[in-house]
């Protein structure tokens, strides 16, 4: 899962130099998070009919026998459905996760992909619900607390509830001092710093995530923080992102 291709253009979807900050300063929303199941989020039915027991249990059989194991197999699904995730072909990608889910549920890298792609989907709810079931049993990763951290910050652009502000900011410092090479994480660190008005430590995150090339920072966010404050390394300046 550490090689997937991460999106942060949603991180950037809130954010232009005319309309930034309305996020915690208006429109609030007080919502109420809905209570979710496994059943919910992971969508692998029982076979109910006589056949299509008689085909899940020809599927597991041929799928074990192939790969040697049920574990092999699962891998395998789990490659093919990131495969499809990256290449934006989030049905199949969430068909092929389900035929892993069936070789093996105790394949941490399942729920993983789930919640990727319901964040793809922008179902922020049910993404967060299936990564922290991921989390918590993998407490330690930094990749998966950083994308933990990244649903909490799109579902913030949706909600406006400084509470996923605040705990996506929790989040990506864990994922730092677990990983200080983390530059998506120190990125969106920057972001987050930026809503909470840190703008001073918004520039000192987002020249950390671009150990100076300065050329791959998002222009409407550059300029975004332009005006609220100067670069305090004079690296970033209006003439730049106009």
């Amino acid at each position: 899962m550490r090689n997937w291709i991460v999106a942060v253009g949603l991180l950037t979807a809130g954010i232009s130099a005319c309309n930034t900050q309305n996020a915690i300063t208006e429109n609030q929303q007080v919502t109420q998070q809905p209570v979710l199941t496994m059943a919910d989020v992971v969508p692998v039915k029982k076979p109910k009919t006589p056949t299509q027991k008689a085909n899940q249990q020809k599927f597991l059989k041929d799928n074990t026998k192939r790969f040697k194991s049920k574990k092999m197999a699962g891998k395998y699904y789990v490659l093919q459905a990131q495969r499809n995730f990256n290449e934006q072909k989030l049905d199949s990608a969430t068909y092929l996760f389900g035929r892993a889910w069936l070789m093996d549920s105790t394949n941490n890298d399942i729920l993983w992909g789930y919640g990727k792609v319901y964040g793809e989907q922008k179902e922020h709810d049910k993404a967060l619900y299936t990564l922290y079931r991921a989390l918590e049993r993998d407490k330690n990763n930094p990749q998966l607390l950083t994308d933990v951290a990244t649903s909490h910050l799109n579902r913030f652009y949706t909600t406006s509830n400084p509470e996923d502000l605040l705990q996506s900011r929790k989040l990506l410092q864990e994922a730092v001092k677990l990983n200080p090479k983390q530059a998506g994480a120190y990125y969106k660190l920057a972001i987050n710093s930026y809503y909470l008005k840190e703008y001073e430590q918004a520039w000192s995150y987002l020249h950390k995530s671009l150990g100076g090339k300065k050329k791959e920072a998002d222009k409407n966010f550059v300029a975004a923080l332009l005006d609220k404050q100067k670069d305090p390394k004079g690296v970033y300046t209006r003439a730049m992102v106009h």
